[in-house]
């Protein structure tokens, strides 16, 4: 019971803040799935330009598809493993994944809100 509960605080945090580091991105991708929810994995860095530009997107994203899509910032820099993980070469690298955890979509820079949310209606969101 102990753990349950604070496995729901761990998640209860990081989906207030949509952010995640090393050990949690696996229990986050986990929830999503088992809840149905597709993600969007956000991987750059505190203190690069374009990726401190995504933080207003991400918000809005949050907001427009709340409970239906995930968003998460890793830090690359502090995660070097996740990064490796999904391919991140360069940052702000976008990576969208679907209920099952397949990546579906990806993008590199800067990502306007107006150019995901026509990727997140054809894949039915």
């Amino acid at each position: 019971m102990k753990k349950r509960l604070l496995s729901f605080f761990v998640l209860a945090f990081l989906a207030m803040s949509g952010y995640s580091y090393a050990g949690e991105v696996d229990t986050v991708l986990n929830h999503a799935k088992k809840e149905g929810r597709m993600v969007m994995l956000e991987l750059g860095s505190v203190g690069c330009i374009p990726c401190e530009q995504m933080k207003a997107v991400m918000e809005k994203l949050r907001t427009n598809f709340k409970g239906r899509l995930e968003v998460f910032f890793v830090d690359v820099r502090k995660d070097k493993e996740t990064a490796r993980r999904f391919g991140a070469y360069a940052i702000p690298t976008q990576v969208f994944l679907d209920k099952n955890g397949k990546e579906f979509h990806r993008h590199i820079g800067f990502y306007a809100y107006e150019e995901i949310e026509p990727v997140l209606k054809k894949v039915g969101l």
